[in-house]
């Protein structure tokens, strides 16, 4: 494959054209986005002008530079991937406390922290007064997030539990923002050990950090709390330990595979995997190492997957809504968890107006959260290492994962660059890092690494910018109050800015600072009488009442 810098940089500045004319297109420009549809509101406000960046890098590398000083740092991070992993581990930290100020912006994220703390307490629930569930958990929420008991307060996550678990520790000591860089510090070092151990370059393994590092959404992720960047690690960890199918590997693989599933929902790991798994199934001595591989699955997935879903069940009780299915007659219980079940998937995978649109929005974010022209040479990757069974299953592991994703209705809603692609992210960057190993133009090599820093420095700035100033303006619209003193704040409905995502509490309300959703002035003051007795009002605007319980 005669792959030159010409042809990238032509058909990388054809790809980020695209993506801004798709961008246009599919949110209805020249009509305003409204901040509602959080989705299409990013894309236009801040991936135009990514892809608007992407193909300024393009362009801008081709001009002359020096081949060798680059390309030394590379030989430096093959060197020195830990000393590397370490730093993008105390930058990142930075980060998000910096540029997202540590704030969980979607539901999701919070809903990994509150069961987080409730495990690091040693309880597999939140536990809130009756009486007032409605007020510190979102309604909306109720039923399709999380599991209400209203008699008892215990309130649960109905995403399985493991990043939680993982997010737990953390928790237990007061760092719960160090849990994602450090998993993210961690797939440096495993996508470079295997980019390595493919190619047999030591190089190999600087270039596919390189690679994640000038990717703003390999760093936007790990600054949030959602759970592609565990998703990210133990794929790659699983990959890791399959390179090599000794027994104690298959069944260690297992294991992983098996944390992977119960992360928060088992279709990243089960796209990932597939290929994998049907590989072992069918090369030598399959059926003897399938099950080693089913052994290291069975435990955990059972424990936490089947464990978690039967205590929601019990916990929900009788209550006819969601998937698990109500204590009735056996084969009516049957029934209803088929139907729910069926309308769930139904729901999810249905190929309508709108899935198409949301995955093609999804591969224009792919493209402008990456290092310019990094799809184009994970391709080209595949193609120069065909010949490698592991290299092959990377591929279909990238492939899986993109058309699993294809007749998924919903789009990714917020979060910084391709949540749904993200859990296959190894894929991309080691077979980029295997085309630039196996490239024989230096003037490319020369060429891809100017794009690369150029993307780590000027890329990541933007979009760090980008992802600071959302965050500004998502938090102005909360009421004011002071950090460590404590106060009931009331949070009015605002459907636009997604207020009831502010009713993030502590699962026991430990914190100083309680958030309620507020029925309006008078109704408020009586709950705080009721309850707080003494309590001053401190603040009243129509974003919200804050009270001051001296």
């Amino acid at each position: 494959m005669n792959f030159t810098k010409g042809w990238l940089a032509t058909l990388t500045v054809f790809a980020g054209v695209l993506a801004i004319l798709l961008i246009l297109d599919l949110t209805q420009y020249p009509f305003e986005v409204l901040r509602i549809y959080i989705f299409h509101y990013l894309l236009r406000t801040q991936d135009i002008a990514g892809a608007v960046l992407v193909i300024a890098i393009a362009l801008g590398a081709l001009l002359p530079g020096t081949r060798s000083g680059a390309l030394r740092l590379v030989d430096s991070f093959s060197r020195h991937p830990w000393a590397v992993a370490a730093a993008s581990f105390v930058f990142i930290c930075i980060a998000a406390r910096v540029a997202a100020y540590n704030h969980p912006l979607a539901g999701d994220e919070h809903l990994a922290i509150f069961m987080s703390r409730a495990f690091a307490a040693g309880r597999l629930t939140g536990e809130l007064p009756s009486e007032l569930v409605f007020r510190l958990v979102p309604e909306f929420y109720q039923w399709r997030w999380l599991i209400v008991d209203e008699p008892t307060g215990r309130v649960a996550s109905i995403y399985w539990p493991g990043f939680s678990l993982l997010l737990a520790p953390f928790s237990l000591i007061g760092a719960p923002w160090a849990c994602n860089p450090l998993l993210a510090a961690l797939s440096l070092v495993l996508v470079a050990r295997i980019a390595a151990r493919l190619s047999g370059v030591a190089q190999a393994g600087g270039w596919a950090m390189l690679f994640a590092l000038g990717s703003p959404g390999f760093i936007g992720m790990a600054m949030s709390y959602f759970s592609m960047t565990a998703h990210l690690f133990m794929n790659a960890l699983f990959v890791w330990l399959l390179l090599e199918r000794t027994p104690r590997r298959l069944v260690a693989a297992g294991a992983v595979g098996s944390f992977a599933l119960v992360l928060s929902n088992p279709v990243p790991h089960l796209l990932f995997a597939l290929p994998w798994v049907a590989s072992i199934a069918r090369g030598a001595d399959g059926r003897r190492n399938f099950l080693r591989l089913a052994l290291g699955y069975a435990p955990l997935a059972l424990l936490l997957g089947l464990g978690w879903w039967l205590f929601l069940r019990e916990l929900q009780g009788k209550t006819p809504m969601s998937m698990h299915a109500a204590d009735d007659e056996p084969l009516l219980r049957l029934a209803n968890l088929a139907w729910s079940m069926f309308l769930e998937l139904w729901k999810v995978f249905g190929l309508w107006d709108g899935a198409l649109g949301s995955r093609l929005l999804e591969q224009a974010r792919l493209w402008t959260w990456s290092v310019p022209g990094l799809p184009l040479l994970a391709i080209a990757g595949w193609w120069l290492c065909r010949e490698s069974r592991e290299a092959r299953l990377l591929a279909l592991s990238l492939l899986f994962t993109l058309l699993g994703y294809l007749l998924v209705i919903f789009d990714q809603g917020s979060g910084w660059g391709a949540r749904y692609v993200h859990p296959a992210l190894s894929a991309l960057l080691v077979l980029a890092a295997l085309a630039m190993v196996r490239a024989s133009s230096p003037a490319l090599q020369s060429y891809v690494v100017r794009v690369a820093l150029l993307s780590l420095v000027f890329l990541n700035a933007l979009r760090l910018f980008q992802i600071h100033l959302f965050m500004d303006e998502q938090l102005e619209v909360r009421p004011p109050f002071e950090k460590g003193v404590r106060q009931v704040v009331f949070i009015p409905p605002n459907p636009v800015y997604y207020s009831q995502d502010f009713l993030q509490n502590d699962p026991f309300l430990r914190e100083p600072v309680i958030f309620m959703a507020s029925r309006g002035l008078v109704r408020d003051a009586e709950l705080i009488r009721r309850r707080y007795p003494g309590a001053r009002l401190v603040y009243d605007q129509p974003n919200g009442q804050v009270w001051r319980l001296d």
